[in-house]
């Protein structure tokens, strides 16, 4: 998690959080990370909907890397 981000959930920003972990998401949408991050942020503003998909995605990803380690 990078700092602005860090700083944005410990501010209590979460829609700075969640808007600075999706542009991190865009740039690179296999960063599981960011989705985890993410992910967190819209459970604590109870966006139930949205976090488990960010969830699944995590999974889907770490899958996907473990079947496909070289690329």
């Amino acid at each position: 998690m990078n700092t602005a981000v860090r700083n944005a959930c410990i501010k209590g920003d979460l829609p700075t959080a969640q808007e600075l972990l999706s542009q991190d998401i865009d740039a690179n949408g296999d960063n599981y990370r960011s989705y985890a991050h993410r992910s967190v942020v819209m459970a604590r503003r109870l966006d139930w909907d949205n976090a488990l998909d960010d969830a699944t995605k995590v999974r889907c990803t770490l899958v996907y890397a473990r079947m496909n380690p070289l690329q």
